[in-house]
């Protein structure tokens, strides 16, 4: 049987890999949208624990935004989830 223990350098790596991949697909979405292409190749390409990708938000000025609907989800998810649909919906 497979024993799945993850240590707590395994851990800390996940923790890692998930702050990494939160903010790189936030900022490539941003970037894909605004149609900055430079920054999408460069996000999309160096990895550096999410550094890059804040840079690229704070920089844009959409960094605010972002936590603010990140908050709103935690708060109510449905009505994230409304303003993403009828979003779709009005394209």
């Amino acid at each position: 049987m497979l024993n799945w223990q993850i240590s707590e350098l395994g851990s800390l790596i996940l923790v890692f890999v998930m702050w990494e991949t939160f903010w790189k697909g936030i900022s490539l979405w941003k970037s894909a949208k605004k149609g900055d292409l430079i920054w999408f190749i460069a996000i999309f390409l160096i990895n550096f624990f999410g550094l890059i990708p804040l840079f690229y938000l704070w920089r844009t000025k959409q960094l605010k935004v972002v936590l603010r609907d990140f908050q709103g989800f935690f708060k109510n998810p449905a009505e994230l989830f409304h303003k993403v649909k009828s979003g779709f919906e009005k394209k």
